[in-house]
């Protein structure tokens, strides 16, 4: 029994152990976005922290439907018909890839506006 546990615990490890990670990055980023705000109110702390909200949604809403599985689910605990769940699997990888396209867009405005608020005049 304590085989199977460890066997589990590795393919729960496998299959959500990236989207842990990028969880995990994006409260970091949330908590430095909100810290830039309060203490300098700089304008990209907003974008930032819109940026790292969107990113976790995708990736929380991942692991609560437990996507890797959910095919199976569907498939064969539902017996759902083999075009509606391919149906319901393409309409979750474009909203994943919208949201993460949406968060991506938004990392790279929050970057220009770092890049134009602290940019120094160099002498050459």
């Amino acid at each position: 029994m304590l085989y199977q546990i460890g066997l589990d615990f590795l393919s729960f490890l496998l299959s959500y152990g990236t989207t842990i990670f990028v969880i995990t990055f994006d409260i970091i980023m949330l908590v430095f976005a909100i810290l830039i705000l309060k203490k300098n109110s700089y304008k990209y702390g907003i974008t930032l922290m819109i940026s790292s909200i969107i990113s976790l949604v995708p990736s929380i809403f991942y692991i609560s439907i437990q996507y890797p599985s959910l095919l199976y689910r569907l498939d064969i605990e539902l017996g759902l018909p083999l075009i509606e769940v391919l149906l319901i699997m393409n309409t979750l990888s474009f909203v994943f890839f919208g949201l993460n396209m949406a968060s991506t867009i938004l990392l790279v405005i929050s970057i220009i506006l770092i890049y134009k608020t602290h940019k120094k005049e160099r002498i050459d």
